[in-house]
């Protein structure tokens, strides 16, 4: 079962090279970023152990059922609706800068409205499955997409055209101060764990977290990767000017594997599949959380039938999305992203804090 906790935490670091998590990083680069690295992976790493401590206390149950053991009724409608939107809304950036990015790099002639819509429908179908089929769906999605994606990042540090005199130059500026916006960027490579609020109610009563090590160190290595990388192969000044940098880096790569030339391809393919994994499962998450705050609806993991519940609230996730789409264009779509990269840590660290607090007082009173 500890596999599961790893698929997730393998998705969301992933995930966000599709983020503006590079581009956001090399902002920064003399002003922060590199300490902002140091400092957001010993967060990261400390909220992991303290989530997943405080979760081994509540064998079998999601956030929303957490909520509801510590806090009266409306105070836990309360939150658990605000998580909801906090899920959905990181499903809709990701979403959204897919689109944008199929537009750009796949077919510029298609609408990115149309591109948004087919990525929608296809996850908000998906999304209405069961919580045990969207675990199999996550744990198939990065067993196939995972070892490409290690293949990539392995051939582009061992890549000739890679520049280890700019990317000492930059790590020289590790004694900058970190800022706010970089720490947090950094920080969301490290956290899947936070998936465990819903998928928690996997997990049988003697389950116990382990190897949580491997986590950390992971998560360090591919953030390593993430922001070095591009500044190795298109330098320091130069790397600042592209959004999509990963999607250029990985244009600069070639394989000479029969009808595998440029690795773009296979670059955005892959993410495709690993963006469509992603919004499913946050969606389902979102889903989840609301249908938790509905009267009458008991948490299911394996349910027999689609509740019709299901189909509308993810109807509703997917109308809000397109209308986001609709409001915004890629330069706001990239600010608010920034924003909320802000707003999500300081949610996510006083929420594992809380939770943490709130465990370790039902033991003591157990």
């Amino acid at each position: 079962m500890n596999r599961y906790v790893f698929y997730n935490f393998i998705l969301v670091s992933f995930i966000n090279l599709m983020l503006y998590v590079p581009h956001i990083l090399i902002q920064y680069r003399y002003t922060g970023a590199v300490s902002s690295i140091a400092a957001g992976s010993v967060i990261g790493t400390v909220l992991l152990y303290l989530y997943t401590s405080a979760l081994a206390r509540y064998p079998g149950k999601g956030l929303p059922e957490i909520l509801k053991i510590h806090f009266p009724g409306w105070p836990a409608t309360v939150l658990t609706l605000f998580f909801a939107i906090m899920w959905w809304f990181a499903t809709t950036v990701v979403v959204v800068a897919y689109a944008i990015l199929i537009n750009r790099f796949f077919n510029p002639d298609v609408n990115t409205t149309v591109i948004l819509l087919t990525l929608v429908l296809a996850c908000g179908y998906a999304a209405t499955r069961s919580t045990l089929t969207v675990m199999f769906v996550i744990e198939i999605g990065v067993i196939i997409n995972a070892p490409i994606i290690m293949f990539i990042l392995f051939k582009a540090v061992r890549s000739p055209q890679l520049n280890w005199d700019a990317i000492r130059v930059v790590a020289n500026y590790i004694t900058a101060m970190p800022s706010i916006t970089a720490l947090a960027a950094a920080s969301f490579v490290f956290t899947g764990y936070i998936n465990l609020s819903l998928f928690n109610r996997l997990f049988p009563p003697n389950f116990r977290f382990k190897f949580r090590w491997v986590y950390p160190t992971f998560g360090l290595a591919i953030l390593l990767v993430t922001f070095f990388v591009p500044i190795g192969f298109h330098g320091t000044e130069t790397v600042n000017r592209y959004i999509y940098i990963w999607s250029v880096t990985a244009d600069s790569l070639l394989m000479q594997y029969g009808f595998i030339e440029r690795v773009l391809f296979l670059f955005l393919i892959v993410f495709l599949n690993l963006t469509l994994v992603y919004t499913m499962s946050g969606c389902h998450q979102a889903m989840e959380f609301i249908k938790s705050c509905l009267p009458g609806e008991k948490a299911e993991i394996d349910s027999p039938e689609t509740p019709v519940s299901n189909y509308v609230i993810v109807s509703c996730f997917a109308l809000l999305t397109m209308i986001f789409q609709l409001l915004t264009n890629e330069k706001l779509n990239m600010q608010i992203t920034s924003y909320w990269l802000v707003l999500r840590m300081f949610i996510e660290f006083f929420s594992v804090i809380g939770i943490f607090i709130l465990s370790r007082r039902r033991s003591r009173a157990v």
